[in-house]
């Protein structure tokens, strides 16, 4: 099962601006919108069921939402121009309106197996994996280049955007807001309970609230790396390959290795489609295993540029966003990078099943090209705002068997 927790960080990113900075008040504010997900893969390298998921979260026997008005795609277009309202948003949790999102997503390997909150719309995997799918969203695409093109109608309107048909999920009215909409259910699930105390936004959807979006679908995926003996294996001199047989890189490697109390630890901070790395196990044994195994990956996730939702955004002239069109989705990563609190919360979930089990697990990040084809995703938003996607899918081969 792939799990990913789609958390909309967005929150409080604006101290108030004065008068003085209303050349500001023309640029979009930034939506950090970051997700992170662990795919487990069993001993044989098949993908792997996961628990945990509350019971309140929505299956797919579950009832939509009721229409409501207004997709996010259908809000107005940002001319360029405004009356010169400033918005405020604030570190410490504060908004002072609603900020509207919409999101889609799709399961290429498998059907959509539960998500929340509800959603608007559901599509089957048939349906959305099929051929007509994929010829209605080359249409699709067609339309939203008419539309940044402000290709009109003849009577001034600009051509309507459905969503798209290849998404299972679709969630097109979300609202993100400092506190709670709905009280949020009750839940002994812990890694939800942590959630909720990140700085995250609240995501809320009809009368459900939560600090995040989840969503998770079967799959038939299998590792794409294998481990094979070296040509200098001996004894003593355990010499072993990993070689990545898949479509694309694999990033952010560790291998773990336990036997009683020695801990060796290996790390490969990529291995190319089509490439292997190579060592040996009795070189890579570690006095400090916290140092090479949760340090090192937690380097590679956390944004040391950014490790935390900044306090206040200052636009200088070559980053100030103009002519927002909501019907435009974001649907490519802009890294992989998250901040701190996230990186803690999935150490704090993933974190003995990573690195501290008996034997051999294998640890690595897909690369967001990886993640765009297995679980395509789709952000929408207003105007006003536009958004920054992080996607930090991190997979777990876990009981690997030395050959």
């Amino acid at each position: 099962m792939r799990r990913s927790l789609l958390a909309l960080l967005a929150l409080s990113l604006l101290a108030p601006l004065t008068s003085d900075a209303r050349a500001e008040s023309w640029c979009a504010y930034p939506l950090w919108v970051h997700e992170w997900g662990v795919h487990v893969f069993g001993a044989d390298g098949k993908a792997a069921p996961v628990t945990g998921v509350p019971s309140y979260f929505h299956t797919p026997d579950r009832a939509t939402n009721p229409d409501q008005p207004r997709a996010v795609r259908d809000l107005p277009v940002d001319s360029g121009m405004r009356a010169l309202p400033v918005l405020h948003f604030y570190s410490a949790g504060g908004m002072e309106a609603t900020l509207p999102v919409g999101v889609e997503v799709g399961f290429t390997g498998g059907a959509a197996s539960a998500w929340y909150p509800r959603v608007d719309g559901l599509r089957s995997a048939a349906s959305a994996n099929g051929p007509e799918a994929r010829a209605e969203r080359l249409r699709l695409l067609e339309v939203r280049e008419q539309r940044k093109a402000r290709g009109r109608a003849a009577d001034g309107t600009l051509p309507a955007v459905p969503a798209d048909p290849t998404r299972q999920l679709v969630w097109d009215r979300l609202t993100l807001t400092p506190k709670p909409a709905a009280t949020p259910e009750e839940t002994a699930v812990p890694w939800v309970a942590t959630a909720r105390g990140l700085s995250a936004l609240w995501v809320n959807g009809g009368a459900e609230s939560e600090r995040f979006v989840f969503y998770e679908a079967g799959t038939a995926e299998k590792v794409p790396l294998k481990l094979v003996r070296g040509e200098t294996f001996g004894p003593g001199r355990r010499h072993y390959v990993l070689q990545n047989s898949g479509p694309h890189t694999v990033h952010d490697v560790l291998f773990v290795h336990r036997e009683g109390a020695a801990v060796f630890a290996f790390y490969a901070p990529a291995i190319p489609s089509g490439k292997s790395a190579g060592f040996l196990v009795e070189d890579h044994r570690v006095t400090d295993p916290k140092a090479a195994t949760r340090d090192v990956l937690r380097a590679a996730l956390v944004d040391a540029a950014q490790p935390e939702v900044p306090a206040e955004v200052r636009w200088g002239r070559d980053d100030c966003v103009m002519g927002r069109d909501p019907a435009i989705p974001v649907e490519r990563a802009a890294g992989h990078k998250l901040f701190a609190s996230e990186v803690d919360l999935i150490f704090q979930v993933w974190g003995a099943r990573f690195f501290d089990q008996p034997g051999t697990t294998i640890v690595y990040r897909e690369a967001e090209a990886a993640l765009d084809a297995a679980m395509p995703l789709s952000v929408y938003t207003d105007m006003y705002n536009y958004v920054v996607l992080s996607r930090a899918g991190l997979a777990l081969w876990e009981h690997v068997k030395l050959p």
